[in-house]
Formats: structure tokens, C-alpha cells, sequence
């Protein structure tokens, strides 16, 4: 073990050494005698302990351990007072001296211990920096995960008032933390209809009591309302927070925006029974074309005989007419329920513009609309006003 000693008394020198030869061989002393000369050795080779006079030659022990520090050179040190000092020593300890000894022959004869003591000393002090700085990274780390997650996350004390309050949750809910902190989230979060807020309060306070009691809740879609008065849907969960002795402290929130998810889902819903009426639609159109066909073949036997009167007459082609039209609907629905693959061609617009008007013959009719179309002109008149104009 090397041992560097600044001090300018030979003869507490040579007393320390005669002690370190007392409890073996596994000590190296090396000697200066000012403070320039301790920083050269400091700085040119590596001691495993410094034992420095408080008063060198060129300048006060504790103002060389100060520039020791600033220039980053750590090693157990050992200060040497001539009287013990008690304010110097405190001054000593608070540059990082482990331990100081009087220059005396008793003390002397104590130094082995005291390096072994100031020895392990340090090495604590090394581990539980390390330890610190490990556990200040690991903390950082944790915070810049849950501080930049997308989710919004917050926590609450016993009291329910808030004590953390992530960007997600100034995203989601619009509120900055500083307007947020000690409140409780049915002060600003609740939907503003009250019979909506007071469900939502039961509900809130009745999981909070499940919290406290130590269960974990899990995926709890809820509504909020945004600091711009925007409803919202979202998924909660919630955790409940313990200290060392494992008593429940908090709880942590965990709340997931799915407003656009419902949306979608009540879409996919509202497709799927599309997707159903479509094939009632289709069952329904078949059931009616088969007897409808027989009708139209009927009335176009009974419209061809000779001795049918002119009146009689008319009413059978009416017919005809309207069963037509029930047979393009039915083949309309068909279509509808049974899409078919895009397939383009070039038509003429006069017939398709004519096709278009019968299936917004009804709609258009029960509007007070009569349509009428004529060489290639569509003319709409308002039954209502009396209005009269055309379009191409």
C-alpha cells in the first residue's frame, strides 16, 4: 500500500513509518515536504492514501486539498493538525477528508488504522456515488419515458389531488400541469351535462374505492371532457401506489384516447348491418320478382286481345307501366345488395340523366317537385311556386 505523506516534521515522519513497520512489510512511504512538491507526485503516479499537514511551506494544507479537488485528483486523504482543531477539522471534512490526526506519538502509532479506516472509507464513498449516479440515470430514464409517453399519465395522493401530470396528459386533456396540480380530476375532466357528471363521479369514486383497497383496474372506458369542451372516450387504467412498508400512498392513472377507435368501431357496426339489410334486400327482391313476372305476363295477355275496351285498354299498358318500374326498382336493389365490378364505357348522357330521374322519381315527388323530361332536356316545375326552369 502506498502511502504519500506531505509534512515537514522528519521526526512525525519517521514515527509514522516505525508504526507502519510494526504491523508488516506492505506499506510504502513516500515523503515531501511542501505542497507543490505533493501535487507533482499526486499528479506522476497513483498513492493509495495522502497524509497532509494542515500548514506546508508554500501554503495552508486545506487550500492545496481544495485545488487537489478542482483538478479532479481523488484519493483518500488524512489531515495532520498540530493542536486538533476542531473548526479546521470540520473545514477538512468538508473537502472530503476522511479522517485527521494529531501530530503526536500516540496518533502515530494509530496510523495503520487509520489508513485501513480511510482506505474502506473511500471505497464506500466510491460505491454509493456510483450507486447514486446508477439510480439518478435509471430515475432520469424512467421520467423521459413516462414524461414523453403518448398516453396520458398522472398520479394522485390519498386525497385524490393531483401530484404528476405528463405532456400526454396536456395533449389529451388540453390542461398545462400548473393548471392542473392539487385539483382532483372530477374538478375539470367531467362532462358538463349533469346527469352525465354525476353518473361519471359514482362511477369514478366507487373504482378509486377498488384502488385503495389494493386491486388493480384495468382497460375502463369512460368519458371525459377536454379543456376546450370536447367530449371524449378513454380507456383508464388504474394502479395503486405503496410505500416502503406497503401501504397504498396514491394511485397512478393511465388513460388511453380511443374516441377516434369508437368511432371506427361504430362504423365497422354500422357496415356490418349494411351488410345484412343488404342481404335481406336481396332475399326480398327475389321473393317479389318471381310473382311479379307473372303479373307482367298476365296483363301484357290480357292488353292484347282485340275485343278489350280502349279504356280497359289504357289502364292494362298503365299497369305495365308500373310493374316496369317495380322490376327496375327490384333490379336496383339487387344491384345495391349484390355490387358488381366497375366496368366502363362510353354512353350517351340523355339516357343515363333519364334513368337518374326515375330513381329520384319519388323522393323528388314527395318534395312537391314534378319532373318532365323532353328532347333531351330535363325541365323541372315547382308545384309550390310555379316556377319553370330547364337544364341540359
Amino acid at each position: 500500500m502506498r502511502i504519500l505523506v506531505a509534512e515537514e516534521d522528519s521526526d512525525f515522519i519517521a514515527m509514522i513509518r516505525t508504526s507502519l513497520m510494526k504491523t508488516g512489510d506492505h506499506y510504502q512511504v513516500e515523503a515531501v515536504s511542501s505542497g507543490d512538491d505533493c501535487l507533482k507526485r499526486l499528479q506522476g503516479d497513483k498513492f493509495d492514501v495522502l497524509l497532509l499537514d494542515h500548514s506546508l511551506p508554500d501554503g495552508d494544507g486545506l487550500e492545496w486539498l481544495r485545488r487537489f479537488n478542482r483538478m479532479g485528483i481523488g484519493i483518500p486523504t488524512i489531515f495532520v493538525t498540530a493542536t486538533g482543531d476542531p473548526q479546521m477539522s470540520i473545514q477538512a471534512m468538508q473537502e472530503g477528508v476522511f479522517d485527521y490526526i494529531n501530530r503526536s506519538a500516540e496518533c502515530a502509532k494509530a496510523f495503520p488504522f487509520v489508513v485501513n479506516r480511510a482506505i474502506q472509507g473511500y471505497h464506500l464513498m466510491l460505491e454509493k456515488v456510483r450507486l447514486q449516479k446508477e439510480l439518478i440515470e435509471a430515475r432520469n430514464f424512467l421520467e423521459s419515458i413516462i414524461e414523453k409517453a403518448g398516453d396520458a399519465i398522472s398520479v394522485v395522493d390519498r386525497e385524490g389531488r393531483i401530484i404528476y401530470w405528463n405532456e400526454g396528459a396536456e395533449k389529451i386533456y388540453g390542461y398545462r400541469k400548473e393548471e392542473v396540480l392539487g385539483k382532483s380530476p372530477p374538478d375539470f375532466l367531467f362532462p358538463q351535462d349533469e346527469a352525465v357528471k354525476a353518473q361519471e363521479e359514482k362511477r369514478f369514486h366507487g373504482l378509486m374505492a377498488q384502488v385503495w383497497n389494493g386491486a388493480v383496474i384495468s382497460n375502463v372506458e369512460v368519458r371525459r371532457q377536454t379543456k376546450s369542451g370536447r367530449d371524449i372516450t378513454v380507456s383508464v387504467t388504474l394502479s395503486p401506489l405503496r410505500d416502503a412498508s406497503g401501504k397504498v400512498v396514491g394511485a397512478s392513472r393511465i388513460c388511453k384516447d380511443i374516441t377516434q377507435m369508437k368511432k371506427a368501431e361504430e362504423k365497422l357496426l354500422l357496415s356490418e348491418r349494411l351488410s345484412s339489410m343488404g342481404e335481406l334486400i336481396a332475399g326480398v327482391a327475389h321473393e317479389i320478382r318471381n310473382p311479379l313476372a307473372g303479373i307482367k305476363i298476365n296483363t301484357q295477355v290480357l292488353a292484347r286481345k282485340k275485343d278489350v275496351p280502349a279504356m280497359e285498354k289504357q289502364v292494362l299498358e298503365s299497369t305495365l307501366e308500373g310493374i316496369d318500374k317495380i322490376q327496375k326498382i327490384v333490379e336496383d336493389m339487387l344491384d345495391y345488395a349484390r355490387p358488381r365490378a366497375a366496368a366502363y364505357k362510353r354512353e350517351e348522357i340523355n339516357p343515363i340523366v333519364e334513368k337518374s330521374l326515375d330513381v329520384l322519381n319519388v323522393q323528388l315527388k314527395n318534395a312537391g317537385i314534378l319532373t318532365v323530361f323532353e328532347g333531351g332536356r330535363t325541365c323541372r316545375t315547382s308545384r309550390l311556386t310555379g316556377t319553370r326552369y330547364s337544364r341540359c
